[in-house]
């Protein structure tokens, strides 16, 4: 799905942004409090590429075409973890069911009430909690991608999350979050990414 989406968009998706998502600190190592130089950028975009990998299917495999390439799948990690619970639950029976993992969604069936799962979209520049928009979530996943709650400050300016795999720079357009509705909650998660990114 990463591979795909990727094509897909351009580039505005990318499974190998790891070094860039560190250096900016937003990775595992601790956050920053200004940009990093634009040599270090540099540096760190020359160390991505989604064209780099190739994948094998049957016996599934990845090759990659760069020695110093790693594959980062934080941008869809939790999506598929909300589909492997949900294919869980279907395998033991369970036909009505509302799956969530850190914002991403999967549903199926009825609530409890008898009605189509409910699913409130964050308003980004409302309070936290603020509903932008209810969704019924009864056959489907969901996602949302945005840079509300998570970048840092520093020289004047905010540098979000979200990194343009294109660029090597946190996105800096005015669009505040996307989400995206689709049949598996990994695809739902990758293409908010890039379509965050894309603006």
């Amino acid at each position: 799905v990463g591979l795909r989406v990727s094509r897909l968009t351009g580039g505005a998706f990318d499974p190998t942004i790891g070094p860039l998502v560190d250096l900016w600190g937003f990775g595992p190592a601790p956050g920053r409090s200004h940009a990093p130089a634009g040599g270090e950028v540099a540096a760190a975009l020359a160390r991505t590429g989604h064209w780099n990998i190739t994948t094998r299917s049957g016996a599934s495999a990845l090759r990659k075409s760069e020695a110093g390439l790693g594959v980062d799948l934080s941008g869809i990690a939790k999506g598929f973890a909300v589909d492997e619970l949900a294919t869980l639950l279907e395998r033991a029976g369970v036909g009505q069911y509302l799956v969530e993992i850190g914002g991403e969604l999967r549903g199926r069936g009825l609530s409890p009430r008898g009605s189509p799962w409910r699913v409130g979209v964050e308003r980004p520049a409302g309070a936290r909690g603020t509903v932008q928009r209810v969704v019924r979530l009864d056959a489907g996943a969901l996602a949302t991608s945005g840079d509300t709650h998570n970048f840092f400050e520093g020289g004047g300016r905010r540098f979000s999350h979200i990194i343009d795999p294109r660029t090597g720079r946190p996105v800096a357009h005015g669009l505040a979050s996307v989400t995206v509705i689709a049949e598996t909650a990994m695809a739902a998660d990758a293409l908010s990414t890039a379509l965050m990114v894309m603006g």
